[in-house]
């Protein structure tokens, strides 16, 4: 007996806390549901075998008639209220498992917000549209809206350009940035980050597409403007290597070197920017004709790289003769001496390989180093005994020191 009365308790129990549950259910759908009265969906016009039908509208109460009567809403230009009835929508057809509506919710949503000018809320309804459904018809129309709200949220950066501007030629006072935004068009805090981010959105999500070429530029011309130069030479060298063709490419171009050449540091720094510069350089210079009113900046950008390229190399031989290395040194200064003719640091090279070899004729060095020198006489040096140069043409130094990239 007692075992039965158990077993009626826990099923009574169960029974109420199901009954809860629905009734729970019932409430949050009364919750979340707008308050507004939908207007009747609108019968539509379909051409089937040759000729037009209407086709009755959908019934009310089903996710494809409130979503139909959500439409009239947005055709009416009631977009506050069609925003609020979009996102029920969408989340009962989550519930109920209606992609199809899920996604043309999700976009009338976003199409709502921008609408009403909430640039920020808009961008992110585009973007989830764009994450949850690769596919989606409306690629094209959410690609182009991001890239229009992040060319809109960059003029604050385009006016603050020219604000800098009138101030260094004394015009006006010093301009004063603009930390926070209280307008719902903008976000609250980092505008330009949040505009940087849509436009790499606008790449990612469509690569190949039209506008993928200029939500680079702008995020570089951004990035450049603000001396971040290894963000701004990302977007500009993926500009150039994935759409050499746009008419951006050049302009591009240009903007890479420099950033590739700001980001050196100096001889004592990792030079491999310094070749990607090279090779950029030489690749303006056969590619582009569009740039060859700029050929003197690039030639003599090319002749700061190289004097720049021959002092590393120069450092990395000193260090080697002051640490007692005097065959690895003595290697480094053959290096600047063929690579780089005619410039300082192949005669500074010179005058050291002559002091290394003093020095080691004169027995002051140990035996392994005089094997390395006997080694290094015998393969690089001509019947004179003094190191030769051949293969090379001989770039001429400049006389004076090469002003700064503008």
């Amino acid at each position: 007996m007692t075992g039965a009365r158990c077993t009626l308790w826990i099923a009574y129990v169960l029974s109420i806390f199901a009954g809860g549950c629905q009734t729970l259910d019932r409430l949050t759908d009364t919750v979340t549901k707008p308050r507004v009265e939908l207007p009747p969906a609108p019968e539509q016009s379909v051409y089937r075998d040759g000729h037009w039908e209407i086709e009755p509208a959908p019934p009310p109460g089903t996710l494809r008639g409130d979503f139909a009567s959500a439409r009239v809403l947005f055709q009416q230009a009631q977009y506050d209220r069609a925003e609020k009835v979009f996102r029920w929508l969408c989340k009962r057809a989550e519930r109920e498992k209606d992609l199809d509506t899920v996604e043309d919710c999700l976009f009338w949503e976003a199409e709502a917000q921008y609408a009403q000018r909430k640039y920020p809320a808009a961008r992110a309804t585009y973007q989830k549209l764009l994450e949850n459904f690769p596919t989606t018809r409306y690629r094209a129309e959410a690609v182009q809206r991001q890239f229009d709200i992040a060319d809109y949220w960059l003029n604050e950066t385009r006016e603050d350009m020219l604000a800098w501007d009138e101030y260094r030629q004394g015009k006006r006072g010093l301009p004063l940035p603009k930390l926070v935004h209280f307008d719902r068009d903008k976000p609250l805090l980092d505008l330009e980050g949040h505009a940087i981010k849509a436009c790499e959105a606008v790449y990612t999500q469509d690569p190949t597409g039209p506008l993928a070429d200029r939500a680079l530029f702008l995020a570089g011309g951004t990035s450049f403007y603000r001396e971040n130069y290894l963000d701004a030479d990302t977007y500009y060298s993926l500009l150039v290597e994935q759409f050499p063709r746009s008419p951006l490419a050049p302009h591009a171009l240009e903007l890479a070197i420099q950033s590739k050449i700001q980001l050196t540091g100096g001889p004592d720094y990792d030079g491999r920017k310094l070749a990607e510069a090279r090779q950029l350089i030489d690749t303006a210079l056969r590619t582009y004709p569009e740039l060859r009113d700029r050929q003197s900046f690039l030639e003599s950008t090319l002749l700061r790289i190289h004097d720049q390229q021959a002092e590393k190399d120069f450092r990395i031989a000193e260090y080697y003769r002051r640490t007692g290395h005097y065959g690895s040194a003595y290697f480094y200064y053959e290096i600047v001496r063929r690579r780089y003719p005619g410039t300082t640091w192949a005669d500074r090279a010179t005058e050291r390989m002559l002091h290394i070899r003093e020095k080691i004729e004169a027995g002051a060095e140990p035996s392994l180093v005089a094997r390395w020198w006997q080694r290094i006489r015998s393969r690089w040096t001509d019947q004179s005994g003094l190191p030769t140069v051949s293969g090379s043409d001989v770039v001429p130094a400049p006389e004076k020191p090469l002003a700064p990239i503008p």
